[in-house]
């Protein structure tokens, strides 16, 4: 089991793209996979303020400029897939929003690769980009931290469970990660001691994954803090966990501890729902 199809998400003028790129491709070379990555050119707005007409020569200047600046980002993917060697690889331009782009590709795609919200600017096309695509493509989303580099993830995995619908999947869509990693932790913050809880540990071993299970009861701090403290303590790189929250047209609102780790993780973090 593994993933065949990756789909990357740049966005043009973002300083981290060149950083998922290599998190992508790596992922790709372990997996034997294909990444098809769009780079989305914002469109092109008009002021709400104005009613003057836009000469159709301002349109496409704008576009000239954006394709001239994304050339050497699709440059540098080009070569960081030749070098690999055993990657296969296509980029191309979007004028679309992103999420459009992400949504028409994802029935042929087993992974979306996207980056982590920029901490200290807001950006409506990408902030809620993460919670939007992993409620609606049906795919898993590899969310990739704004500061730090990860050429390589998956050897020692934290698994953030709970016996819930979003849980399950999330553990089910990362399992072509699980099966590679060296150690995988299923941690369990505040479970029940009905005896349900167990069969997580046994399900993994089927699948032939070094499992070991970590109990914690988070009363002092969240449970969202409770994560990135074992990860953290337990030296993990890759977070996998459900995505909790709802969709809304245009709007996305994730549910408490699922936004925390977004705004806040510090390895990759794998979100389904």
């Amino acid at each position: 089991m593994s993933y065949k199809t990756i789909l990357l998400g740049l966005v043009a003028g973002d300083q981290r793209n060149q950083a998922r790129v290599s998190t992508t491709i790596g992922l790709a070379a372990s997996q034997g996979a294909h990444v098809t990555a769009i780079y989305m050119i914002p469109p092109f707005n008009i002021p709400v303020y104005s009613d003057a007409s836009f000469p159709l020569e301002i349109y496409d200047q704008y576009y000239a400029e954006e394709e001239a600046a994304a050339k050497p980002v699709l440059e540098a993917f080009e070569a960081a897939i030749k070098a690999q060697g055993d990657v296969t690889g296509d980029i191309r331009i979007s004028r679309i929003l992103l999420f459009d782009a992400l949504r028409d590709e994802a029935s042929f795609a087993d992974l979306i690769v996207l980056g982590q919200p920029q901490e200290d600017r807001s950006d409506p096309a990408t902030d809620s980009l993460i919670g939007d695509i992993a409620l609606s493509a049906g795919l898993p989303v590899l969310a990739v931290p704004r500061i730090g580099d990860y050429d390589s993830i998956g050897k020692n995995v934290l698994v953030a469970w709970s016996r819930s619908r979003e849980s399950t999947r999330a553990l089910r869509e990362a399992m072509p990660l699980l099966e590679g990693a060296e150690r995988v932790l299923v941690l369990r913050a505040n479970a029940s001691d009905d005896g349900r809880e167990a069969g997580i540990g046994a399900y993994l071993a089927r699948h032939d994954v070094k499992v070991d299970i970590k109990d914690v009861t988070a009363k002092d701090i969240s449970v969202a803090d409770t994560i990135l403290n074992t990860v953290t303590n337990e030296g993990s790189d890759l977070i996998v966990m459900g995505a909790y929250g709802h969709s809304r047209v245009r709007e996305y609102a994730f549910g408490g501890v699922t936004r925390e780790i977004l705004h806040h993780m510090t390895v990759p973090t794998l979100f389904a729902h």
